[in-house]
């Protein structure tokens, strides 16, 4: 008689002090979760890290390979993850131990944050190896705000990569030649914080692309065919230059001139780097910013709220009242109107034809910089020019965008339409808006957000008058602004639209705490620090 076979176990990990199981079971409980498929169990996996999800299997039988199978191993060590001792080799003999034939089809890592980590760089290029050798359709790669992820060390090169998402990390020339030519699948693309070292990219694959607050080298261009998705946030030093975005659907662009050049003299308070602090939610196709709810059930993905708020901190011992902070629910206009829908406001439209463009005088970059195409985004609007749902973001003043109107194209297929303060010149000038109006024939839907400033406030205070002009938008069903309490541009607003045909009920505004008293209070913050450092006792 043959000797039996020698049982294998397959390898588990060990449980921590205080974790062992308990010895003494009473009557088992109806199981309904194990009943449940295996891919909806993997899916409850993946919202686990790799050394929890492979903790269950001391649940059940049904439990005990499970995690042996999971499409997806999250091993990212964070601010409030508690990893196993001897990270790299658990990290190992987790890989080793999966079945055989089971895919990776999600890998998640991120780098070490110490040096006395026990796993490297290079611990991480075997990882992606073996995750890409496992025909893995995701990874996802984070560094830190002081410790950049080197990518010419780690291959990316594969035929089943659809979605590679990278935060901090230093993406060279050999990087993006992977992309371009051994990454036929790729589908998207999100790089967040990152420098990027190269000079263009290339992919007729390529259908989202997520770029936020990216360092680019100037000349640094991207030609995609058939990409339906954009997102350029805050990108600094160069803004990148779009080619062949004939299938885009959805596009949304944020610039920030300051990041751009030291020439730019607007100080901006400094919001900090959201990113500082590298977490799990880096990873995740989050927004920075947030925008209208509308956006969202759109199914827009929009940026949103670009402007800066005053710190809300800052106590004293004054009552300011329920105005300063309050963020008003949405109004429609005629509630709010306090009679203003009744005052006609001066309209000083000059009778240009503002649809040729050819005078626009929007962009003197004598004001602002040496030589603005240092700063890149050249034909940004024309590139953007086929999508349904837009979205263009930007200080007052903002330099680009503007220069990009003086050959202002025609959106045929723009639905939806979301600007910021940019779009109004020297505090109540509206020709800006104007012009993308006249331009946007087939428009249903208007987002407008005022910013309101010192300047802007000074301006209005010395009795600008609105300047604005005609425009025929005759599929415009909503018009959504937002504003602060104490903003008057929204009754010169209202007013323009019923103007130019949009009644009254159509104009919607959303009111956030008053201007005024949030600066107030933080003058007197100031004056009373002052008078606290110039008091010797």
């Amino acid at each position: 008689m043959p000797p039996k076979a020698k049982a294998t176990k397959r390898w588990a990990p060990t449980s921590r002090p205080g974790e062992e199981a308990s010895s003494s079971r009473g009557p088992e409980a109806a199981d309904r979760l194990s009943v449940l498929p295996d891919a909806l169990l993997h899916h409850v996996m993946s919202f686990m890290k790799a050394w929890d999800a492979a903790r269950t299997c001391v649940l059940s039988r049904r439990w005990r390979d499970l995690w042996a199978s999971a499409p997806c191993v999250d091993v990212r060590v964070g601010r409030y993850s508690r990893a196993p001792e001897d990270f790299a080799k658990f990290v190992y003999r987790l890989l080793l131990a999966r079945e055989a034939l089971a895919p990776v089809d999600t890998l998640r890592l991120r780098l070490p944050e110490d040096e006395d980590d026990d796993f490297d760089l290079g611990d991480i290029k075997m990882w992606v190896r073996h995750a890409i050798r496992r025909n893995a359709r995701v990874i996802q790669l984070t560094g830190h705000h002081h410790s950049f992820a080197e990518l010419q060390l780690v291959d990316f090169v594969s035929r089943h990569l659809k979605i590679l998402r990278l935060s901090y990390a230093d993406v060279h020339d050999s990087f993006s030649k992977q992309l371009s030519s051994h990454c036929p699948s790729l589908e998207e693309l999100e790089l967040k914080n990152c420098f990027v070292e190269w000079d263009d990219i290339t992919s007729v694959s390529l259908k989202r692309l997520t770029l936020v607050k990216c360092t680019f080298t100037m000349s640094f261009s991207v030609d995609a065919p058939n990409l339906v998705f954009l997102r350029c946030i805050a990108p600094e030093t160069w803004v990148p230059l779009f080619k062949n975005f004939g299938a885009l659907v959805t596009g949304s662009v944020m610039i920030d001139d300051s990041l751009l050049s030291h020439e730019f003299g607007k100080d901006q308070q400094d919001d900090g780097d959201e990113f500082a602090q590298t977490s799990d939610d880096d990873d995740e196709n989050n927004s920075t910013y947030e925008w209208y709810d509308e956006f969202i059930s759109d199914d827009s993905d929009f940026s949103g709220d670009f402007c800066y708020e005053f710190s809300d901190d800052i106590n004293d011992d004054y009552d300011y009242g329920s105005d300063i902070d309050s963020d008003s629910d949405t109004y429609v206009y005629s509630e709010i109107a306090n009679g203003y829908e009744n005052k006609q406001f001066a309209n000083s439209d000059d009778g240009h034809d503002w649809t040729k463009g050819s005078k626009y005088h929007g962009c003197s970059a004598k004001h602002v910089v040496n030589d603005y195409k240092k700063l890149g985004g050249q034909s940004v609007l024309r590139s953007l020019s086929n999508a349904q749902r837009l979205e263009l973001l930007g200080h007052s003043g903002e330099v680009v965008l503007r220069r990009e109107l003086m050959n202002c194209p025609t959106f045929h297929n723009l639905k939806t339409l979301a600007i910021g303060e940019w779009c109004i010149s020297r505090g109540a000038d509206f020709d800006i808006l104007i012009l993308l109006l006249q331009h946007s024939p087939c428009l249903e839907k208007l987002y407008l957000q005022l910013e309101m400033n010192s300047d802007i406030q000074k301006a209005l205070g010395r009795g600008t008058k609105p300047k604005g002009g005609s425009f025929a938008c005759k599929h415009l069903s909503m018009v959504k602004i937002r504003c602060t309490k104490d903003d008057p541009r929204v009754h010169m607003l209202a007013q323009l639209f019923r103007s130019n045909g949009v009644p009254l009920e159509k104009i919607y505004v959303r009111r956030s705490g008053s201007f005024y008293l949030r600066n107030l209070k933080q003058e007197r913050s100031i004056t009373i620090n002052e008078l606290h450092e110039c008091d010797p006792y």
